[in-house]
């Protein structure tokens, strides 16, 4: 199903829900393990943009990680309240960030990404 709707000059907010352009890559998030799920985000969009992870904004200037978190896996980490086909979608540093149920991280690119596709 497509929206044949008009825009009423909203311009600015279409480059902020563009399209992705494709996946980039993948990672797995385990989260019983001791690594943050921020950690885990902002380290893949590093390695996928050539970029230093303590230069660039904070991931939670974004979006609220510890509710995604909640919301995902439970309020222990072994307690997942989500199917694995629940998930959460944002942009993060002009990637385009899927976090799934299942611990999956998948990083997509917009079409107006400058991000390097390996």
């Amino acid at each position: 199903m497509t929206d044949d709707s008009q825009s009423d000059g909203a311009d600015g907010d279409e480059r902020l829900f563009a399209a992705p352009s494709g996946t980039l890559t993948e990672v797995q998030y385990n989260p019983t393990s001791d690594k943050e799920l921020a950690t885990v985000i902002v380290q893949a969009v590093a390695d996928q943009t050539g970029t230093e992870t303590y230069r660039e904004s904070p991931l939670h200037d974004y979006i609220n990680i510890d509710a995604i978190e909640t919301l995902l896996f439970g309020t222990q980490p072994d307690q997942s309240i989500g199917s694995a086909s629940q998930n959460i979608t944002f942009r993060y540093r002009n990637i385009i960030v899927t976090v799934r149920a299942d611990g999956v991280i998948r990083l997509s690119g917009t079409n107006s990404s400058r991000a390097r596709k390996n």
